[in-house]
């Protein structure tokens, strides 16, 4: 990541903003001050979490703030895990149907919402393919196994009903598509003044902050484009992390819920959006649908998908949010 007093920031999970151009990541204490900002990192969600305040007030309280921000990551995340036994999405896996608090409801019926928006390219019961990859090994699942897997991923067999939630026998809902965005956004809630949070490269502003776009085919630091984010999410999606080759397809962690392989629709897809949890879905949908322009007016979204043959689409409404777009040789 870039010094605290630059306005470009750099993440290494499987979601990418990164500094443009690049430079040097140095090593950065949990929380630090300059007398105009103030940062705390930490690892949440299986990356990098940074939280950045330009300071209004004394830098002690602003940087319990950063603090308070990152707890609030570090809560969502307990709250939206499977792994969990304790979890309320762990018991609704396990047995079928559940009462689930009504932060975990509204996150659930966002995922609805954008499964139906995409025909199901972003599905929360993909669950179903779970464990079915190994990337250590670098090894994929038979047609066979697929195919006896296939008939439990259908968003349409999540029903809600109030607090209620239910889904057909042999389901289980992730919200690992959704969550990253939303807990991005909900950190920023909790801060004042311009601020940006910046989770495993979902990151959320408040203000204007320069970002820039992982190139999908050249090493990481190496940006597609960059752009002035204002008041909003960004995330993006890639094939190019937590992959392996078999010979020359690239088997990646991003699934295509319609055939259980991974999405071939494009390499990248960058969306930005208000809502932190609309941004995160819809990236990994476009992942598998490549520049469908549908969803992404029909979510009031704006995104910049990299197709296979390494063409560039800008989709839908910039709107106040993105400003300054520049492709990069």
């Amino acid at each position: 990541m870039g010094p605290a007093l630059l306005l470009l920031f750099l993440s290494a999970g499987c979601r990418h903003a990164l500094p443009v151009p690049a430079a040097p990541v140095p090593v950065l204490p949990e929380a630090s001050a300059t007398p105009r900002e103030a940062t705390v990192t930490g690892f949440a969600m299986g990356g990098e979490l940074r939280v950045v305040l330009r300071c209004v007030q004394e830098q002690a309280a602003c940087l319990a703030q950063g603090v308070a921000a990152r707890a609030e990551v570090e809560r969502i995340e307990a709250l939206a895990t499977d792994w969990s036994e304790r979890g309320e999405i762990a018991r609704l896996d396990a047995q079928g149907q559940a009462t689930v608090s009504p932060e975990v409801q509204a996150l659930l019926q966002a995922s609805l919402r954008v499964a139906r928006a995409t025909r199901g390219a972003f599905d929360p019961t993909i669950n179903a393919l779970w464990g079915l990859y190994d990337f250590d090994a670098g090894r994929e699942p038979s047609a066979e196994t697929l195919a006896a897997r296939l008939p439990l991923i259908d968003w349409q067999g999540l029903q809600l009903d109030g607090d209620q939630a239910r889904l057909r026998p042999g389901q289980s809902v992730t919200l690992g598509g959704i969550a990253q965005g939303y807990a991005a956004a909900q950190a920023l809630a909790l801060l004042p003044g311009e601020a940006m949070v910046d989770l495993s490269g979902d990151i959320a502003v408040r203000g204007a902050w320069q970002v820039g776009i992982q190139h999908p085919r050249r090493p990481r630091g190496d940006a597609l484009a960059s752009l002035t984010l204002q008041d909003a999410v960004l995330t993006t999606s890639g094939d190019y992390e937590h992959f392996f080759m078999v010979g020359d397809r690239r088997v990646h962690h991003i699934l295509d819920p319609r055939t259980g392989r991974p999405a071939t629709g494009a390499t990248s897809a960058t969306v930005v959006h208000p809502d932190g949890a609309v941004a995160d879905a819809l990236a990994t949908a476009l992942l598998v649908l490549g520049p469908d322009p549908g969803p992404v007016q029909a979510l009031g979204a704006w995104a910049l998908v990299v197709t296979p043959d390494g063409a560039v689409h800008e989709l839908g409404d910039s709107g106040a949010h993105v400003r300054e777009l520049r492709l990069l040789p």
